[in-house]
């Protein structure tokens, strides 16, 4: 009379805790959603003008450099305030990460300038970052002057292509 009545609970305790833990288990799936889509869903939604990639370990914002400054000048225009203030805001939301800002320029000018300008605006893009609460230690900036071109200097449109702020935005684990 004991030995079923032992199996029968037995049998009754296994059953609850195997439901029990599929439960969570479907539960779990549904929150462990990689971060990095969530995160590049809200880039995507507050940056509609910038071009965003998504890599394993991190996430790109590119800037095309007529968004952001007027011609030869490392001074922000409101607009690119605005942008870059959404930016942050999504950032802040990610938690702790590092940035990488690298400010890129056609091949126009003098080499120096170039590298002086892209220099002078990877910092720039910096300072509003830090001014809407982003920490300044985890940032960093480069400027590659015309050293890392994506399209044909030779034309109008590659040489705009070749204006731009990358930030490479990467979780620190």
């Amino acid at each position: 009379m004991i030995r079923p009545f032992f199996y029968a609970v037995l049998v009754t305790c296994t059953v609850l805790l195997s439901c029990k833990s599929k439960k969570n288990i479907a539960d779990s799936s549904v929150a462990s959603q990689p971060a990095s889509d969530v995160q590049y869903d809200a880039y995507r939604n507050k940056l509609p003008n910038t071009q965003v990639v998504r890599s394993e370990q991190s996430i790109k914002v590119t800037f095309d450099s007529e968004i952001l400054f007027p011609t030869n000048s490392s001074y922000l225009t409101e607009k690119a305030k605005a942008d870059i203030k959404n930016l942050a805001e999504v950032i802040k939301q990610q938690g702790d990460v590092k940035i990488v800002i690298e400010g890129h320029s056609d091949k126009t000018g003098t080499p120096e300038y170039n590298k002086w300008l892209s220099e002078k605006r990877a910092v720039s893009v910096k300072a509003t970052l830090v001014s809407h609460g982003l920490t300044e230690s985890s940032i960093s900036t480069t400027g590659y002057g015309d050293t890392k071109p994506i399209a044909d200097n030779r034309t109008p449109e590659g040489r705009a292509k070749n204006r731009r702020v990358e930030l490479t935005i990467t979780p620190v684990q």
